[in-house]
C-alpha cells in the first residue's frame, strides 16, 4: 500500500470534517461497493503546538491511468445522494476542462494522472459527500495565496502553481 501522508488540501479537508464529527467509514465503505480497494484512516495529529486530526489514504501500488469516462462511470456507481454524484462529476469536469486548454487537446483525450489517482477521488467525492452527511448549507473560501517553486509530477518537474491550477 502507499500511505498518502505528504498533506494535501483534499485529505486536509476530510481530516477537518472528522475533527467535526464525521464518520468516515461509510465513505470508505460506499467508495469500496464502487470498486475502489483503499482505505482511510484519521489519526489525531500535532504540528506547530496546535492538535487537530490528519487523513490518510491507502491503496494498492498499481492504479490504472483513468480518463474522464472512466472517473465519470466509477462516480455513477455510487451508492449517494445525486446532489453529491452530480457535485463531484461536475467537479472532475472542470479538471478535465483546465487540463484540455493547458495541454491544447480536447476533454475527451485527457487522461489523468495525479488528479486520476484514488486519492483525488477519495478527496473530491468525500468532500462533497461530508458537507452533506454534515448538513452545511453552504461553504466559503476566502483567496488562496499564491506561492511558487517547482513539482515534480508526470509531466516532469513543472512550475508552481501547475499551469491547470492557475486556469
Amino acid at each position: 500500500y502507499i500511505d498518502c501522508r505528504a498533506g494535501a488540501s483534499g485529505d486536509m479537508f476530510l481530516a477537518a470534517l472528522a475533527d467535526l464529527g464525521l464518520d468516515l467509514e461509510p465513505l470508505e465503505a460506499m467508495l469500496k461497493r464502487a470498486g475502489l480497494d483503499l482505505g482511510i484512516t484519521v489519526r489525531e495529529e500535532n504540528r506547530q503546538s496546535g492538535t487537530g486530526r490528519g487523513l490518510d489514504v491507502n491503496w494498492p501500488a498499481n492504479q490504472p491511468l483513468r480518463h474522464l469516462p472512466e472517473i465519470t462511470a466509477l462516480i455513477e456507481k455510487l451508492d449517494c445522494t445525486q446532489e453529491v454524484r452530480d457535485l463531484s462529476l461536475a467537479a472532475f469536469r472542470e479538471l478535465a476542462r483546465a487540463e484540455a486548454h493547458v495541454h491544447g487537446c480536447s476533454i475527451e483525450e485527457i487522461h489523468f494522472h495525479e488528479v486520476g489517482a484514488i486519492d483525488t477521488i477519495v478527496d473530491v467525492v468525500g468532500a462533497f459527500w461530508g458537507l452533506g452527511a454534515l448538513k452545511v448549507a453552504s461553504a466559503w473560501a476566502s483567496p488562496l495565496p499564491w506561492f511558487s517553486g517547482t513539482v515534480t509530477c508526470e509531466h516532469g518537474v513543472i512550475s508552481l502553481p501547475a499551469p491547470a491550477t492557475l486556469e
